[in-house]
């Protein structure tokens, strides 16, 4: 019995099939695509001379079928091959459409007579838009820029900027694939030194910003301090105080909250080191940070049982109520020099001096409105974070 196809046909998709006859062979194959530029003008599998070759996909296999032939794609007789070779023979037509006016010169525009959404689709997957500066190394946006202005309906309608990044793309990725030119060797080198370039060139513009930013903060922080006025004022009208501050007090203010703008920039950074060295605990190993916590509470208290007793209060206190309670029967001169040399206050200006600050408070018999201020901001923003570290 004489067979339907060519032999080399017959054979090559018998090789690259699961199927032993050619009739059950030719289910296995779904999918058909256009090859274009770079391998046309050759010969299909079956040995013809072809213009155009596409390739066959199968589904159960996995095998390629290329360069092949329209004719014996039709060959197979499947209605889903044919109408997908009617659409990839469509496509084909456009790209001769836009090839012929290349080799011309003639006017290439965005619309419906040159473009279609399947046509820029295939030019996608075919790897035509290429990363570059002008799309910040994503390719894809020039992509989404055709899409956008296809179907917007008018190449004159366009923004001028949009326009130009579309004209650039058809001179430097359409064009030269169209004919053939494109070397995709010379695109990588080049596209190494765009990118290095590209790169210190966001350098060049982050460090402007940069200066930019910290010469307005600056103005920004003398203006603040100037406007301010006395230390007394400015804590009378934030705080509701009815007094003013001693001159025992305003040497406080300046140890706790800096006495210049640099001091008090230091203090702003607070918070975000507290973040930092939080982060940098969490990552450790639980259990073995728990031993460690124990060891060094073991070896500070070894000598001082009633200290141990009453920081054990206080870290039950602070358990239940969530505020760490600031009185001689959960604190004493003993813990605090314990949170001063466990670093608990690492982070302000100057922790010797916050840690006197705390005795002299504990041991005074009345407290400002100012020093309770103060005393609540040292034990939110040093106190709270030490003890809600600790997992004993």
């Amino acid at each position: 019995m004489p067979l339907p196809v060519r032999k080399s046909l017959h054979d090559a998709v018998l090789q690259a099939s699961q199927a032993n006859t050619w009739d059950q062979a030719t289910k296995e194959w779904n999918e058909v695509s256009l090859i274009f530029n770079g391998i046309g003008r050759s010969n299909c599998i079956c040995g013809n001379a072809i213009k155009y070759a596409y390739e066959l996909f199968n589904n159960v296999t996995g095998q390629r079928l290329f360069p092949i032939g329209s004719d014996c794609v039709r060959h197979f007789h499947r209605l889903s091959l044919d109408q997908q070779l009617e659409e990839e023979e469509k496509l084909l037509r456009k790209l001769e459409n836009l090839t012929r006016k290349v080799k011309k010169k003639e006017k290439i525009k965005v619309n419906k007579s040159d473009f279609d959404e399947k046509l820029l689709k295939w030019f996608w997957e075919k790897g035509v838009f290429k990363a570059n500066r002008g799309n910040q190394f994503a390719p894809e946006k020039d992509y989404q820029l055709f899409l956008e202005v296809f179907q917007g309906g008018s190449w004159t309608k366009a923004e001028p900027k949009k326009k130009a990044r579309l004209e650039e793309v058809l001179e430097k990725c359409i064009k030269p694939f169209l004919l053939g030119k494109s070397d995709d060797q010379l695109y990588l080198i080049k596209l190494g030194k765009e990118k290095i370039d590209y790169e210190q060139h966001l350098r060049i513009q982050a460090e402007k910003e940069r200066k930019k930013r910290d010469k307005i903060a600056k103005q920004y922080a003398d203006n603040l301090i100037l406007a301010m006025g006395p230390a007394e004022r400015a804590y009378q009208d934030y705080f509701g105080f009815t007094e003013t501050l001693t001159p025992e007090e305003r040497k406080w203010e300046k140890i706790l909250f800096g006495k210049n703008r640099e001091e008090r920039a230091i203090k702003a950074k607070q918070n975000q080191k507290e973040l930092e060295k939080d982060q940098r605990i969490v990552n450790q190993d639980p259990l073995e940070r728990k031993q460690k916590q124990i060891w060094l509470l073991n070896s500070y208290f070894r000598d001082l049982p009633d200290e141990k007793a009453k920081f054990s209060r206080l870290l039950l206190e602070y358990r239940k109520t969530g505020e760490v309670p600031f009185s001689e029967d959960y604190m004493s001169d003993h813990l605090i020099d314990f949170f001063y040399k466990m670093k608990a206050f690492e982070f302000e200006i100057a922790p010797d001096q916050v840690a006197e600050f705390l005795k002299e408070c504990l041991e005074a018999d009345h407290l400002s409105s100012a020093q309770s201020t103060w005393i609540r901001g040292i034990l939110t923003n040093c106190l709270q974070p030490f003890l809600e570290r600790l997992v004993i």
